[in-house]
């Protein structure tokens, strides 16, 4: 029988979510304390060295991201292969825009170029001090994907449907977000 009325005290829904959220929390902090002093402290090779870090955040996000691709990445690694793939396909480009040009065609207007460093392709980069540090965000920002799994049983439980439904509804949203099939704005 379905115990909709309001009252003062946390649905057990409730507290189970806290108490995930809260341990996620903490287990996420301790690693982002562990990540951090990995990489200040030289325990692990970063990707990009400390002394050019300031520099590249001086710079647009477009400039930063083709510096890195290129300068950073390791020979080899499978986002150099991608840089260098991306790279071939625009200077073809290159030369049939020129060639469209040179015979009175009119040159298509391009796009931005696609990076390779975004999205989870940090993840590949894990074994690099400064990427590794991206882990603990990843988790902190995934914990609530868990919250709303562990809830949805008891939700249903209780027949509350509407806010079983909606946990589910929010699981999908964020799972989608994360994976970047959805996508909000030009980035």
């Amino acid at each position: 029988m379905a115990t909709n009325t309001p009252t003062k005290e946390a649905s057990i829904e409730q507290l189970q979510y806290a108490r995930i959220l809260e341990k996620g929390m903490y287990a996420g902090l301790l690693l982002m304390i562990i990540t951090f002093a990995l990489y200040v402290f030289g325990i692990m090779k970063p990707l990009i060295p400390l002394q050019d870090i300031s520099t590249l955040w001086a710079t647009k996000s477009g400039i930063y991201l083709t510096t890195v691709e290129n300068k950073y990445i390791p020979e080899g690694h499978s986002l150099k292969v991608r840089v260098h793939t991306q790279q071939d396909v625009k200077t073809q480009q290159d030369v049939q825009d020129k060639a469209a040009v040179d015979h009175g065609a009119k040159a298509e207007v391009h796009q931005a170029p696609q990076h390779v460093l975004t999205g989870w392709a940090w993840a590949s980069l894990l074994g690099y001090s400064d990427f590794l540090n991206f882990l603990p965000v990843a988790i902190l920002a995934g914990i609530t994907i868990l919250c709303y799994g562990v809830i949805i049983p008891g939700l249903f439980a209780r027949g509350d449907m509407a806010m079983g439904i909606m946990a589910i509804v929010e699981i999908a949203i964020l799972v989608l977000a994360a994976s970047g099939i959805l996508r909000v704005g030009g980035h």
